[in-house]
């Protein structure tokens, strides 16, 4: 049986989001993926925090702090201390750079061959300082009485000839010999083949004989359990294994290889395929496998036929709206053109412009009357009489005075009544 690893390895941890975003072998791997990345997973840049803004006049000041025409700093404290600064970085560079040359060229001049080690070490060979840490630097190494001891002339530690240690047999003095370094021998292993524990004549184990002969016969009947168990492990003709527990673990494994399989193949099933109505029932025999899926199909119908239902009357009242707003608006736009604007033309009688007469006739030219015709403009004095009384009296209704009010108010307005009708009646004229 597969492990939980090797079976889903898209189901592993993952450090990164780029991780997340490989390419997976099959299309529902890929939506495993994105729904993990976008449910379950941090973004890293979520957790970082605000960039740091720079307040107004942070720059200007930073500017205004060294004056570029006298090459110094505004504050006094501050330029003393940088120019400490740059002088003590200016003699560590110096040195730095003095110890460098020494230690790469020769330790004295090549002019006039004065010692560059002076100061150091007066009045003495720079060549012959004797530097015990590095040879190769600062010049030789101090003359010494002794020199190298001289390679060993041979890489044996005895005399060939008389085969005795330099210990016992050598030409320089005993406490100048070479040291002989003493070598301890191997031990000798002996095959098990080669020792016998018993009686090759009368076959016999030497010592007891019973039960070394029936531990070996029980040694003997394991081993040819286990070459028999080894090469002939399946029975061809029941078609089983011999060993009941290897049988068991057999089916148990086939058992989850099916199921890895069928879990397989429909995690590679898009989910509009595999969550169709076909799949929760018979298309032929229209018996019904799954009734709880049915009914989610139905209330899924229901819905979607609601939303149109709802969409069909949105439509259509948006619609009506907007027949009523263009009504409103042609009316209005027809509200905007005076009465008399083709009432001189109709008045004429004809047409400027071809001199046709207007009417039925067939040298005639036909007067289409314009939309408006049907609401004339009253003229002032239509508009006093709509106000006479229904009795029949042909009397305008007039405002009457409160008794209560003075005589000098009584005349203003009636002088002021009677200088608007007199205006009126000069615009009447023709």
């Amino acid at each position: 049986m597969l492990s939980h690893s090797a079976a889903a390895p898209w189901l592993q941890p993952k450090a990164t989001m780029d991780g997340l975003r490989v390419p997976a072998r099959a299309w529902g791997d890929e939506l495993k993926s994105y729904e993990r990345e976008k449910r379950r997973v941090v973004d890293s840049g979520l957790m970082q925090g605000s960039q740091y803004r720079l307040q107004k006049g942070i720059v200007q000041e930073l500017e205004r702090v060294f004056d570029p025409v006298t090459q110094n700093f505004r504050d006094p404290s501050l330029d003393a201390r940088q120019r400490s600064f740059e002088e003590r970085e200016r003699t560590l560079h110096l040195n730095r750079a003095r110890d460098t040359q020494i230690l790469r060229s020769q330790p004295f001049n090549i002019v006039n061959h004065t010692s560059h080690l002076e100061a150091l070490a007066p009045n003495l060979d720079p060549m012959r300082l004797g530097n015990t840490t590095c040879k190769d630097r600062l010049g030789e190494t101090k003359r010494q009485k002794e020199g190298k001891p001289p390679p060993p002339s041979t890489y044996t530690d005895y005399n060939i000839v008389s085969n005795l240690p330099f210990d016992d047999h050598h030409w320089q003095k005993p406490d100048e010999r070479p040291y002989c370094q003493e070598k301890q021998p191997q031990l000798r292993k002996v095959p098990p083949f080669m020792v016998k524990d018993f009686n090759i004549v009368s076959n016999r184990y030497l010592e007891d004989h019973d039960k070394k002969l029936r531990t070996e016969k029980e040694l003997n009947l394991l081993e040819a359990t286990h070459k028999f168990s080894t090469t002939r492990q399946f029975d061809p003709v029941v078609q089983q294994f011999n060993d009941p527990r290897l049988e068991e673990r057999y089916k148990v494994a086939l058992d989850a290889q099916e199921v890895e399989v069928g879990t397989r193949f429909e995690n590679r099933i898009p989910p509009s395929y595999k969550k169709r109505v076909s799949n929760h029932y018979g298309i032929i025999s229209h018996q019904a496998h799954n009734p709880d899926g049915l009914q989610v199909w139905d209330k899924l119908e229901e819905e979607r036929l609601r939303g149109h239902q709802k969409k069909h009357n949105f439509e259509w009242n948006t619609l009506q709206q907007d027949v009523v707003m263009d009504r409103q608006t042609d009316e209005r736009k027809m509200n905007k053109v005076a009465p008399e604007r083709f009432a001189e033309q109709k008045r004429r009688g004809y047409d400027i412009i071809d001199n046709r007469a207007y009417g039925h006739l067939w040298k005639e030219k036909t007067f289409h009357d314009d939309f408006g015709s049907k609401f004339k403009r009253m003229t002032p004095w239509q508009k006093t009489q709509m106000a006479r009384r229904e009795d029949g009296d042909d009397n305008v209704k007039t405002i009457r005075l409160d008794p209560a009010s003075s005589s000098s108010e009584h005349r203003s307005h009636h002088q002021h009544q009677h200088q608007h009708q007199h205006q009126h009646q000069h615009h009447l004229q023709p």
